[in-house]
């Protein structure tokens, strides 16, 4: 199966995404160098997530419907001979009215809630309360084990059987089969693409199988140890021991780090079938499972279905006793250092407190609030401060800080390059020193409190529309699930919107003051944490001097600035309709006007209320003069964060405060355009375009971004080889393509040449003549939408009508040199390697070939899933992947990604090619064709109510054309393929022996 494990989960923080630290693996093809544009994107996403955890206050940006924060008067809760059921029975905070609560007479409790978005789909999740810190010594790790094992046989269904039935009901091997493991918690998720009887049946019948029938039997528990092993392998990179080594820091004493959910190889080696019997009866008991059921699907059934499946479930045994958690240990000014060549340089300041319990009341979301919102502020005049130039560090975030209820306080965490540190630190505990001596503004507090009343209301606007299940934005499903577990109330959009306003009536400046200098209290003798290549000059003396010298530095008032108004609403005469078509198939009009300026626009009420904007301008990446990695880098960090001639990105910030207004830009590679992109709501949709208008006609280009790029690149690049990863998107894009040295990345003098100039004379042409096409796609009517364009990207001077073909750039070849394996070198952990296996493939030329290159690509994925880790044992989670291009004729790629051992890559390798050799020469069986086709067609539907997939398909509709193209093939492909033509595809891709190999090999 495929996991998600949360190897920590950070109650009573700020966001769902912010209680957990989890450990993913990426499979995503390697086409694109990740460099960050910010220096925390320099850090792995699971490790940047546990560094957000610390940030106070980020969900109130979101404006999710588990906001931290209300206001009132203190209730306190009633005492009651048994513990409540729900959390809002013990609580003066009322659920969301439109989920229901219950509990059967066995003791399981469940929620159930309607919604509807997308149409005909649900979610179910089945959460058992136990996880890692429930084992005992000889069981380390088995609480995950025993997640796995799930997939391995039950009283009803066979040993590799339960992944199948899901994939023929259009469940894919993966995302939808998912279960993550905690320290205390187990967690299964189904997402289901539609509520018909046959899939309902299936999934509730599975979860019960999963939560009292499995067999647990030794020969399978045998089998998987190689599979946990290599996923262990996986995950022990050297992030997550610099993890490990910070959360041990932080939480010494509590053991927490003796109980990491990804267990031990010893313990996963040994542990015997009798233990996982013992600890299954013993922990996965009705009393102590939550199912949460969301979609459309009528309450009512959901709840019977939920009382005929468990209802007769009775535990078999004794129960097994919860762990107590031990607190950790407060030592104030205690110094850590952690070292790894690949680590970037941070350093924390902590004012750490024993941990309380504070039940989820109104008084406590208040006091939520205004400690958060003192947070903000502070973190606002660090990113200020470093826009600006004047910081000497790279950047600087404060916190809050609570695991698993062991520990609690506030962290300031600072990036610097190595050289600087000293600087650096001096410079951010200033900062800080400076908000506790003189306070804030009233204008930052209202500034703070209009951003999160937009982001409330915008949550009570989407509150019908917000999906049922998604992979990186709010989902009922995570968030009814997550609230339970972190004994939250999961209060609807409104009553947090409600309380957050009267919250506020009576807050006080002071009283932001008073509560974040109680936040802070203990940090005149702070823990310090250190993390570099290597420790510095003089070791933890000189940490504790630093510290100690820089608080002796006298600190001044902030400076105050005032909010000017935007400068740019006035671009000149509307531009008036000169041709309109309208797409039967997309349901879109497609709008040209006077001044050659495109519009396609399609209304939907996917999301209530929002509107999504994206402007193509230009040739973007095909338009470079010289094209490079660092120069692309650079012309993105400078569009981006510059800001316009007369307002830096800041006061951009501090003008659209409490609007839903903002801009992101991207130029990426394999990309005829810049692209700017927005999302808003009728009220600013013309303020957002503004926004868009003026950054093509008056973007900004200022040294001072540049500088600070260049000073994060210093620090990246030093360990960009530290992460096989990293190795693989340096090398491998170029060698895909015969060396094309306009992929992957060169040297760190590559980064640092570039120059605004350079800058200035490749984007600034395109965005003042380039083409420009317009799609808007949202909550919001034609004529308003016409109107608002027309005022805008309308008026401006006459554009291009057609882009230059660059025919001698589109051109790409995929190697004929098979002398590989290639061999590359990573300097991280010495167990980890890469393989990688390419074969040519049918380019972009015919859109159908797209969708059937995807049935294709699932098989394949299935098969090596098949072989590699059921059979052989040698990897965790095999990836599969395609690329094709419209940019580039007779260029195009299926390729696979395997992680395993060094001693394994040879192995892997020819596992991979036999799985290849057999898809060729075999004919594909009718129930793998199914199981792999099943999903893609069952995903037709929902993709169809996404605004993101109709944003991608229009975005070129009046130039090229290929995404409506798509639309049109994707189904036509999806309901005619046969197993018979898609064998005929295997037959002629992996029938060629024109194969390239990579191994990414720990170096030495």
């Amino acid at each position: 199966m495929s996991c998600q494990h949360h190897h920590g989960r950070f109650r009573r923080c700020s966001t769902e995404e912010n209680r957990r630290h989890c450990i993913l693996l990426n499979n995503s093809q390697p086409n694109a160098l990740r460099l960050p544009i910010q220096p925390e994107k320099l850090m792995p996403r699971h490790l940047r997530r546990f560094l957000a955890s610390t940030v106070a206050g980020a969900a109130l940006l979101a404006g999710g419907a588990t906001l931290p924060y209300a206001g009132g008067t203190v209730v306190q809760a009633q005492e009651t001979e048994q513990e409540a059921a729900f959390t809002q029975d013990a609580s003066d905070l009322s659920a969301d009215d439109r989920v229901i609560y219950g509990q059967l007479e066995n003791g399981l409790r469940y929620a159930v809630m309607h919604n509807a978005t997308p149409s005909e789909a649900a979610a179910i999740r089945m959460r058992i309360d136990t996880g890692s810190l429930n084992e005992t010594e000889t069981q380390r790790g088995l609480a995950h084990f025993l997640e796995h094992m799930a997939f391995n046989g039950s009283e009803n269904v066979a040993e590799g059987e339960m992944v199948r039935r899901l994939e023929r009901y259009g469940l894919s091997f993966g995302a939808d089969t998912n279960a993550s493991t905690g320290f205390d918690q187990t967690i299964y998720k189904l997402n289901l693409p539609n509520v018909e009887d046959a899939v309902l049946d299936e999934a509730f019948f599975l979860m019960r199988e999963t939560a009292d029938k499995l067999l647990l039997d030794a020969e399978a528990i045998e089998r998987e140890r190689g599979v946990i092993a290599s996923e262990l392998a996986a995950r022990d990179d050297l992030s997550f021991r610099a993890f490990v080594d910070r959360l041990a820091f932080f939480t010494d004493g509590s053991g927490l780090t003796d109980r990491l959910p990804i267990g031990t190889s010893e313990s996963i080696a040994s542990v015997p079938r009798e233990e996982f019997v013992s600890y299954y009866r013993g922990y996965y008991r009705p009393e102590n499972t939550f199912i949460a059921v969301i979609g459309d699907i009528d309450t009512q059934e959901a709840v019977n279905r939920i009382k005929e499946t468990f209802g007769d479930w009775q535990a078999v045994g004794e129960p097994l006793p919860a762990a107590t958690r031990e607190p950790a240990l407060i030592e104030p000014g205690k110094i850590g250092i952690y070292t790894d060549e690949g680590s970037i340089t941070t350093i924390t300041l902590a004012a750490l407190k024993p941990y309380v319990d504070r039940p989820d009341t109104r008084a406590e979301r208040r006091a939520r609030l205004v400690r958060a919102l003192g947070l903000r502020i502070l973190n606002e005049r660090m990113h200020e401060k470093v826009n600006s130039g004047e910081a000497t560090f790279l950047g600087a975030r404060g916190g809050t800080y609570s695991v698993e209820e062991t520990i609690e306080g506030a962290m300031l965490t600072i990036r610097t390059s190595p050289q600087d540190w000293e600087t650096a630190l001096a410079d951010a505990e200033q900062e800080l020193r400076r908000a506790l001596t003189y306070g804030f503004t009233q204008s930052e507090l209202d500034e703070q409190l209009a951003i999160i009343r937009q982001a409330s209301e915008t949550a009570v606007e989407r509150a019908a529309t917000r999906k049922t299940f998604a992979g990186f934005e709010y989902n009922y499903a995570e968030a009814i699930i997550d609230a339970f577990a972190a004994e939250r109330v999961f209060t609807s959009p409104a009553t947090n919107l409600e309380l957050f306003e009267e919250a506020v009536t009576d807050l006080t400046l002071s009283e932001v003051e008073q509560a974040f200098g109680e936040l802070w209290s203990g940090v005149d003798d702070p823990a310090i944490y250190y993390v570099s290549t290597e420790a510095p000059d003089g070791g933890e003396q000189a940490l504790a001097r630093a510290v100690a010298n820089s608080r002796q530095v006298a600190v001044s008032p902030p400076e105050t600035e005032d909010v000017e108004e935007f400068a740019y609403t006035e671009f000149g005469v509307p531009g008036q309709i000169v041709a309109e078509k309208f797409s039967e198939a997309a349901g879109a009009h497609l709008i040209r006007f006077d001044n050659n300026v495109l519009l396609n626009f399609k209304r939907t009420e996917f999301d209530t209320g929002t509107i999504y904007v994206r402007a193509r301008v230009g040739e973007g990446w095909l338009a470079m003069p010289r094209p490079s990695e660092g120069l692309r880098r650079m012309g993105l960090n400078l569009l981006n964060n510059s800001g316009l001639e007369a307002h830096t990105q800041d006061e951009i910030d501090r003008i659209f405060a409490g609007r839903r207004v903002g801009l992101r830009t991207r130029t990426q590679i394999d990309n005829d355009a810049f692209e700017l992109l927005g999302a808003t709501d009728r009220e600013d949709l013309g303020s957002q375009l503004d926004l868009m208008t003026a950054k093509v006609m008056a973007p900004a280009f200022r040294e001072t971004e540049a500088n600070r790029l260049r000073r994060s690149l210093r620090a990246w690049y030093p360990t960009h080889d530290a992460s096989p990863n990293e190795v693989a998107n340096k090398y491998l894009p170029r060698l895909v393509r015969s060396g094309d040295k306009r992929f992957g990345f060169d040297g760190l003098e590559s980064f640092m040449s570039p120059t605004i100039e350079e800058v200035r004379a490749w984007i600034e042409p395109e965005l003042e003549n380039g083409l420009i096409e317009v799609t808007i796609v949202g909550d919001v009517d034609r004529e308003t939408a016409i109107a608002e364009v027309a005022r805008t990207f309308g008026a401006l001077p006459e554009r291009a009508d057609e882009k230059t073909a660059h025919l001698d750039r589109r051109q790409l070849e995929f190697p004929t040199d098979d002398a590989g394996p290639f061999r590359f070198y990573h300097r991280g952990a010495e167990e980890q390697a890469l393989v990688y296996v390419y074969w040519p493939a049918p380019d972009a030329s015919n859109p159908g070939d797209r969708y059937r290159m995807a049935i294709l690509r699932s098989l394949f994925r299935n098969r090596l899933t098949a072989v590699l880790r059921e059979e052989m044992g040698s990897t965790y989670s095999p990836g599969a992947g395609t690329y094709s291009d419209p940019l580039y004729p007779d260029y195009g790629y299926i390729y696979t990604r395997v992680t395993t051992t060094p001693e394994q890559v040879e192995t892997v390798r020819e596992g991979v090619l036999r799985v290849a050799r057999e898809m060729a020469r075999e004919e594909i069986d009718e129930d793998d064709f199914q199981r792999a086709l099943t999903p893609l067609v069952e995903d037709l539907g929902s993709s169809l109510e996404s605004n993101s997939y109709w944003l991608d398909i229009l975005g070129n509709a009046q130039t090229t054309g290929e995404g409506l193209d798509r639309l049109v093939a994707r189904e036509a492909v999806y309901r005619t393929a046969t197993a018979g033509e898609i064998g005929e595809l295997a037959h002629e891709i992996f029938g060629s022996d024109n194969t390239i190999s990579a191994f990414i090999l720990p170096a030495d």
